[in-house]
C-alpha cells in the first residue's frame, strides 16, 4: 500500500509538471512574453507615426467625432478635436498608457478632449446623466490594415479608427485647418436649410447634415414611397467623412468634400463628381420625415421662442401659472412630443418640478394623418402626474392639442439658423409652436 501511494504521488507530480509546462509555453513563449511583445509592437506603432494619427471616434450613444493624436515615447499624447471651437484650435496634452489585460489596450488615463464625451455631467457636453455620450476612453486593439488601426471601447464598445497622418495634415491641424473647415462647413449648412444631390438624373435626393447629432441622412421619394439612409459622420480637414457608406440605388456615398473655390460640398461615386446643391424650399414635407429622420420635437422651457405665436405664448404662460398654483407648487419645464409612426402614436411628456425633484406628466395620443399631412390627435389615459395638472394644462392640451387638427412644418430660427419643427393648428392658425428636431 505504501509503495502504491508513492507511485501515485510521483505520477501526480509528473502530471502536474507537464500541465504547468503546457500552460506556460505556447509556441515556445510564455504568456507574459507574448503580451510584452504585443505591447511593444503597439507602442512602436503609436509613437512611430512621425506626423501623428487622424482618429475617428464613434460613441455607443451615436454620432461621430474626429481627433488628431500625436503620441510620444514618454506616454504623453497631444490632440485636437472637432468637438467645438477650443478643441479644434488649442492642442490638449495628457497622458496615455498601454495596458496588458485579456487583450492589449490603449488607455487615455488623464482628462482630455476624449473624456469630454464620457463626462457624466450633461452640462459638460450633453448626453445622459451619469453616462454622457456613452463613449469610451479605454480601447482594445483590433484589426490593423495598412496604415489603419481599429480599436473597440472596453466598456461600451465605441469604435475608434486611427489612420496615419501626413506631414501636410499635421501642419494643417497645427495651423487651424480644422476650425477653418468647421466654420466653412457649418456656416454653409446653416445658410442652406435644404441641400440635395442628384445621382441618377431623375430624383433629387435631400441631403441632411445634422451637426448637432453628427449624422447625415439621405432622403428621397420614389413613386410616393419615402426612403432614407443614415450614417454617423465626423468632420475632417477635407469635409465630412461617414462612418459607413450610404447607398442610393446601388451608388455608395462615403465622403462629402469641401470645395474651397465654390464654397460648397461635393461627393464622388465611381470617380464621378456630384455637387451638393441648395433648394430655396424643402424637397419633402416634415410630416414625411417624421419617423425616418426625426421622431421628437422638444419644446424648451421659455417664455418666448422662435416659431411660437402670441396665442401659444399666452396659453403656455397660463398653463405654467396654473401648475404653480395647483396646490403642489409645480414648475412647468420643457415638453417633448415623441412620434411613433409604426403605432401612429404621439406621446407628450411634460417635465414638472417640485423644488429640485422632477416628475413626468405623460399624455399618450393616437393619431390619424391625411394624405395632405393633417394630423388629428386623440388623447388616451393620462398618468397620475398629468391628471394632477390636467386643469392647469387645459389651455394647451384639452383646448388645443386634443381639440384641433394640426400640420407639421419647418421653421428656421432666424438667429441660429437651426431648423426647428413647428406645429400649426388648422382651426386656429394663430396657434403655432416649435421645438428642436431629433
Amino acid at each position: 500500500m505504501k509503495r502504491i501511494l508513492i507511485y501515485a504521488l510521483l505520477s501526480l507530480a509528473v502530471f502536474s509538471g507537464c500541465k504547468k509546462n503546457n500552460e506556460i509555453l505556447i509556441d515556445g513563449e510564455r504568456p507574459e512574453e507574448r503580451v510584452a511583445e504585443a505591447l511593444t509592437k503597439y507602442s512602436d506603432q503609436l509613437t512611430g507615426s512621425p506626423y501623428g494619427w487622424k482618429a475617428y471616434l464613434y460613441p455607443a450613444g451615436g454620432g461621430g467625432f474626429s481627433f488628431y493624436l500625436n503620441f510620444t515615447k514618454k506616454n504623453r499624447v497631444t490632440m485636437y478635436s472637432d468637438l467645438d471651437v477650443v478643441p479644434a484650435t488649442t492642442s490638449k496634452e495628457s497622458s496615455y498608457r498601454l495596458k496588458a489585460s485579456m487583450n492589449p489596450s490603449l488607455v487615455f488615463d488623464t482628462y482630455n478632449y476624449m473624456h469630454i464625451l464620457a463626462d457624466p455631467d450633461p452640462k459638460v457636453f450633453g448626453g445622459a446623466s451619469g453616462w454622457g455620450m456613452y463613449s469610451d476612453f479605454e480601447f482594445n486593439f483590433g484589426v490593423q490594415t495598412g496604415d489603419t488601426l481599429k480599436l473597440t471601447g472596453k466598456l461600451l464598445g465605441s469604435k475608434l479608427v486611427m489612420v496615419r497622418a501626413s506631414k501636410e495634415e499635421q501642419d494643417s491641424y497645427n495651423n487651424k485647418g480644422l476650425i477653418n473647415l468647421l466654420n466653412d462647413a457649418t456656416g454653409y449648412i446653416d445658410n442652406n436649410s435644404t441641400l440635395y444631390t442628384n445621382l441618377d438624373g431623375a430624383v433629387n435626393v435631400q441631403t441632411i447634415f445634422d451637426y448637432f447629432q453628427k449624422k447625415m441622412t439621405l432622403v428621397w421619394s420614389d413613386k410616393g414611397v419615402i426612403s432614407a439612409a443614415t450614417s454617423p459622420f465626423v468632420f475632417t480637414l477635407n469635409g465630412i467623412l461617414l462612418q459607413d457608406p450610404v447607398s442610393y440605388k446601388g451608388k455608395l456615398l462615403r465622403e462629402f468634400i469641401w470645395d474651397v473655390a465654390t464654397q460648397s460640398f461635393y461627393t464622388t461615386v465611381d470617380g464621378k463628381r456630384f455637387d451638393i446643391k441648395s433648394s430655396p424650399s424643402p424637397l419633402l414635407p416634415l410630416n414625411s420625415l417624421i419617423g425616418i429622420n426625426y421622431s421628437v420635437i422638444t419644446v424648451p422651457n421659455a417664455t418666448s421662442y422662435p416659431g411660437w405665436s402670441a396665442d401659444f405664448v399666452t396659453r403656455r404662460a397660463k398653463a405654467a401659472a396654473g401648475t404653480l398654483s395647483s396646490g403642489y407648487n409645480l414648475r412647468l419645464d420643457k415638453m417633448a412630443f415623441v412620434f411613433n409612426v409604426n403605432q401612429n402614436s404621439l406621446v407628450l411628456t411634460a417635465d414638472v418640478y417640485q423644488t429640485s425633484n422632477k416628475f413626468l406628466a405623460v399624455y399618450p395620443y393616437t393619431y390619424t394623418k391625411t394624405p395632405a399631412g393633417v394630423y388629428k390627435f386623440t388623447l388616451g389615459a393620462m398618468n397620475g402626474n398629468a391628471s394632477v395638472i390636467a386643469t392647469a394644462m387645459a389651455p394647451l392640451v384639452s383646448e388645443r392639442l386634443s381639440a384641433d387638427q394640426f400640420t407639421l412644418d419647418y421653421f428656421t430660427n432666424p438667429t441660429t439658423k437651426q431648423v426647428l419643427g413647428q406645429f400649426k393648428s388648422v382651426e386656429h392658425p394663430d396657434f403655432t409652436f416649435s421645438g428642436s428636431l431629433q
